[in-house]
C-alpha cells in the first residue's frame, strides 16, 4: 500500500461513555497503551505498530478542538517514537494514517 492510498479505518463514537474509537482495520490483535487521561493507543501484538486509538472525554476535548488536535498529535507522535526505531520501514506509512484519521475525526 502506498502512502497516497486512501486510509481504511472505522470509527465509532460512544456517546454514553464519551469515547471516540478509531481502528485501522488491520485485523491484527492489539493491546492498549494509555498515553494519558485522554488518549489510548492500540498497538499490534505482532508488529507493535499502531492499529487504532481511543480519545476519551471526546466532547470536552472538541470544545477546544484546534489546540487539542495539535496536543494529541504530539502525544501520539511521542508515544510512537520508540516503536519507530524498531520498525522504520512500515512506520512512516502508519504514522501518516494516524495523522490522516485524526484530521478526518475532527473535521
Amino acid at each position: 500500500m502506498s502512502a497516497h492510498e486512501e486510509t481504511k479505518f472505522s470509527q465509532i463514537y460512544d456517546s454514553e461513555d464519551d469515547i471516540y474509537y478509531v481502528s485501522f482495520e488491520t485485523g491484527e490483535p492489539s493491546y492498549a497503551e494509555e498515553i494519558d487521561d485522554d488518549i489510548v493507543i492500540e498497538m499490534g501484538i505482532f508488529t507493535n505498530m499502531p492499529t487504532g486509538f481511543r480519545i476519551l472525554n471526546f466532547k470536552k476535548l472538541t470544545a477546544t478542538i484546534e489546540v487539542e488536535m495539535q496536543h494529541m498529535r504530539k502525544k501520539i507522535q511521542r508515544a510512537m517514537e520508540a516503536v519507530r526505531k524498531e520498525y522504520p520501514a512500515n512506520f512512516r506509512h502508519r504514522e501518516h494514517q494516524v495523522t490522516s484519521v485524526l484530521q478526518k475525526a475532527f473535521a
